[in-house]
């Protein structure tokens, strides 16, 4: 009963993340009045518009769609 119990509290956190995907800055883009941040992968392309005076995050989680 214990290694059920320690299995369950094992497979919790991958459980969780299920349907998420996180990815790496590939490119950082700059226009006059925004900053366009890519990530990517092998499989996926997310961009994400930010202000100017901001910095984009190394890695950012999505959900998988």
């Amino acid at each position: 009963m214990k290694l059920l119990l320690v299995l369950t509290l094992a497979l919790l956190p991958a459980l969780a993340n299920a349907g998420q995907i996180t990815l790496i800055l590939s490119d950082e883009q700059e226009t006059s009045n925004a900053k366009i941040c890519i990530y990517e992968n092998a499989n996926y392309t997310e961009t994400v518009t930010i202000r100017p005076s901001q910095q984009c995050r190394y890695t950012m989680t999505f959900d998988e769609e």
